[in-house]
C-alpha cells in the first residue's frame, strides 16, 4: 500500500497528529465501521517506522483487518477509501482549531437560534477578550470582526430592533477593510510574480483604489495597514524609480507593531524582492541595495520573522551567507554561520552548515578547507549540489588540481544533462561555465609550452567564446581567470 494516496498523506502527519487521528476514527460520532478502526490503528503503528515499511504491504495490512479471510483487494480498497475520507475531514477539523473566534461566532449563532441568552452572553465575553489579543494577519482580523458584527446585527434584528444599531455600520466597515487590504496584498503578490517569473497577472481595480484612497477625507485613507500596503504596492509597481522605498521603510517602522510576525515576514519579503531587482539594475556598483538587503536579513533573522515552524529555512541561511560575503562582511558572516546553524532543521542541519562554511572558506581563499567541508555534505536538493560543485571546481582550479578538475567537470556535465529536476534555463549557464572552464584550464596548462603566436591566438578565441555566451554562471570569476592568462595588453571586455 506504500504508494496509495492514504499512505502518502498519513506520512505527512507527525506523531501527535497520528495519535489524535486514531482517537478521531474511533469516535462513534465520526465512524462506526470496526474494520476502518482496525485499519487506522494498524497503519498508525507502522507508518513512521522506516525499519518496518514491509508491514505496509497490502497482504499484511489486509490480514490485520480481516485475519481469517482470503485477500480481497476490492474490500481493502473500500475501507482504505473510507479511512482516507476520514483523514481529509480530520485535517479540516484540526485546521479550524486556529480559528477560535470564527468557531465561537458560529456557536453564538447556534445559541441565538436556541434562545440561550445567558450562555450567549458568556460566549460573547469570551469572543470580546480574544478579539482584543488577536495575532492574526490584518485581513483575517478584519474578516473576524466582520463576522462578529454581522452576528450582533442579526441578534439585534431578531430581538425586534427597529432603531439605529452600530453593528450594521461596523459590519460594513470591516468588510470594506477586509476587501481593500486583501486586494492590495494580492496585487503586491501579482506584481512580484510578474517580475520574478515573467507572468502577466492582471490586478484589476487597483487604480480605482489608489484614486479613492488618495483623498485624505476618505474613511480608510488613514488606516495604518492600508497606508503600508498602498506604499508597498506603489514601490513594486514603480520599482525602477527612487523615492518610494524610504516611504515604505518609514511606514513599516512606524506601524510594525500592528502586524503579526508572519505578516511582517511577508512585508519584508516584498522589500527584499525590490532590493534584488534594483541591485541587478544598478550600474554604479555601490552595492547600496545589496547593503539594504543584508540589513533586512539581519532584522528578520534576529526577530525570527523568516523562520518556518521554528526553524531557519536552509535557502534563507544560504542567501544571507552569500549576501554577507558579497559585501565583504566576513566577520559578521562567519559569526552568523556558527550562531544560526542550531536554528536549522535537524534533518538538514549538518549539510547546510558545512555547505555554507565551505563557501565562506572559499571566499577566504582557504580552498583546501572549503573542499574538506564540502566533502561531508549530503545533498538534499539540486541547488545545494550545483552550488557545492561550483565551489569545488573553482577550488580545484585555484589549487591547480588538474586531474580532479577534469574528473569533476565530466561528472558535473553528466549530472546536469540527466537531472530532470534542473530546467534548461538553469542548466545552460552551468554548462557554459564548465565548457569555458575546461578550455581555460587547458590553455593554462600549456601556457609555457607553446609558441607565443599560437598562445595569443587560442587566448583570443577563448575571449571571443566568453563574450559570445550571454548566460554564464560565476561570470565575474571566469572573467578574472581569463584576465590572469592575458598574453599582452588586449583589453578584456565583459
Amino acid at each position: 500500500m506504500q504508494q496509495t494516496k492514504l499512505i502518502e498523506l498519513m506520512k505527512h502527519l507527525d506523531a501527535k497528529e497520528l495519535t489524535r487521528f486514531v482517537d478521531y476514527v474511533h469516535s462513534p460520532f465520526y465512524n462506526k465501521h470496526k474494520e476502518v478502526k482496525r485499519l487506522c490503528t494498524y497503519l498508525c503503528k507502522y507508518i513512521q517506522d522506516t525499519r518496518k515499511q514491509h508491514k505496509l504491504e497490502k497482504e499484511r495490512v489486509y490480514k490485520s483487518v480481516y485475519p481469517n479471510t482470503p485477500f480481497d483487494n476490492t474490500k481493502l480498497h473500500g475501507i482504505s477509501s473510507k479511512l482516507l475520507s476520514l483523514l481529509q475531514d480530520y485535517l479540516v477539523a484540526i485546521s479550524q482549531e486556529d480559528n477560535k473566534v470564527v468557531h465561537l461566532v458560529k456557536i453564538l449563532g447556534e445559541l441565538r437560534q436556541r434562545n440561550q441568552q445567558k450562555d450567549y452572553d458568556a460566549v460573547l465575553r469570551k469572543v470580546n477578550k480574544i478579539i482584543e489579543n488577536q495575532q492574526d494577519k490584518i485581513e483575517d482580523k478584519y474578516w473576524v470582526k466582520y463576522l462578529y458584527h454581522r452576528e450582533l446585527d442579526v441578534r439585534f434584528l431578531t430581538g425586534g430592533g427597529r432603531s439605529y444599531d452600530s453593528n450594521l455600520q461596523a459590519k460594513s466597515d470591516f468588510l470594506d477593510l477586509f476587501f481593500i487590504i486583501k486586494k492590495l496584498k494580492i496585487a503586491c503578490d501579482m506584481v512580484s510574480r510578474n517580475k520574478v517569473i515573467g507572468s502577466d497577472y492582471a490586478y484589476h481595480l487597483i487604480n480605482e483604489l489608489f484614486s479613492y484612497l488618495e483623498n485624505p477625507a476618505t474613511p480608510y485613507a488613514q488606516e495604518p495597514s492600508i497606508k503600508v500596503y498602498v506604499a508597498i504596492l506603489k514601490l513594486l509597481v514603480h520599482w525602477k524609480e527612487d523615492g518610494y522605498y524610504p516611504v515604505v521603510k518609514e511606514l513599516i517602522g512606524t506601524y510594525h507593531s500592528i502586524f503579526s510576525k508572519k505578516e511582517l515576514g511577508e512585508i519584508y519579503d516584498f522589500c527584499l524582492n525590490y532590493c534584488i531587482w534594483r541591485h541587478n539594475l544598478d550600474t554604479n556598483k555601490d552595492n547600496h541595495h545589496l547593503k539594504e538587503m543584508l540589513q533586512i536579513y539581519k532584522l528578520t533573522v534576529r526577530e525570527h520573522l523568516i523562520f518556518i515552524d521554528g526553524y531557519l529555512p536552509p535557502w534563507e541561511y544560504k542567501t544571507i551567507v552569500t549576501t554577507g560575503i558579497s559585501l565583504g562582511e566576513y566577520e559578521w558572516t562567519e559569526s552568523f554561520i556558527e550562531e544560526y546553524k542550531s536554528y536549522l532543521a535537524p534533518a538538514i542541519r549538518t549539510s547546510a552548515y558545512l555547505y555554507n562554511l565551505g563557501f565562506f572558506l572559499y571566499s577566504q581563499q582557504d580552498y583546501k578547507g572549503a573542499l574538506q567541508a564540502l566533502y561531508e555534505v549530503v545533498f538534499t536538493n539540486w541547488t545545494y549540489y550545483v552550488g557545492a560543485k561550483m565551489i569545488q571546481l573553482r577550488s580545484y582550479y585555484e589549487l591547480d588540481e588538474g586531474e580532479a578538475l577534469y574528473a569533476l567537470i565530466e561528472s558535473f556535465k553528466t549530472y546536469l544533462k540527466r537531472n530532470a529536476k534542473v530546467t534548461d534555463a538553469h542548466k545552460i549557464p552551468y554548462l557554459n561555465f564548465v565548457q569555458l572552464l575546461l578550455k581555460i584550464y587547458k590553455l593554462k596548462e600549456k601556457r609555457d609550452y607553446i609558441k607565443v603566436v599560437k598562445y595569443n591566438r587560442e587566448w583570443n578565441k577563448l575571449l571571443e567564446l566568453y563574450q559570445q555566451r550571454s548566460l554564464i554562471a560565476a561570470r565575474s570569476w571566469l572573467q578574472k581567470i581569463i584576465k590572469e592568462l592575458e598574453p599582452d595588453e588586449i583589453e578584456l571586455r565583459d
